[in-house]
């Protein structure tokens, strides 16, 4: 298999050597979409406080965040410890150079800083 890049995607090449057949496929480059610059600033404050969520414009991203959200706070309500720092959690986890959800966050903190008994 041999695969190249191209401005419209990219080509793949696959050859079956047994046989004398050979494939070649365009996978185009997925579409980019541009935001307005008002949601953009509205998406960056959802990413640095999750009480911003409500203002994103863009539905499919406003679902995206308030599932992480859910997520992040369905792993903070059997810890109340760890509950102060949801806003600090959601802020690092959007924050960071190594993509990483809430809930991974949280969680990974727990176990290896807090409370490394709990996770056996």
């Amino acid at each position: 298999m041999a695969a190249k890049s191209t401005p419209g995607g990219v080509t793949i090449t696959v050859t079956v050597p047994d046989r004398v057949t050979s494939t070649t496929i365009t996978v185009p480059h997925a579409a980019t979409t541009t935001v307005p610059p008002r949601d953009a600033a509205h998406i960056r404050a959802a990413l640095a406080d999750p009480a911003g969520i409500s203002s994103v414009a863009d539905a499919r991203m406003r679902k995206q965040l308030t599932t992480e959200l859910r997520d992040l706070d369905s792993f903070l309500a059997p810890r109340p410890r760890l509950q102060p720092y949801r806003a600090h959690l959601w802020y690092v986890a959007h924050h960071s150079r190594t993509p990483v959800s809430p809930r991974g966050l949280a969680a990974l903190l727990w176990c290896t800083v807090w409370f490394p008994h709990d996770c056996g």
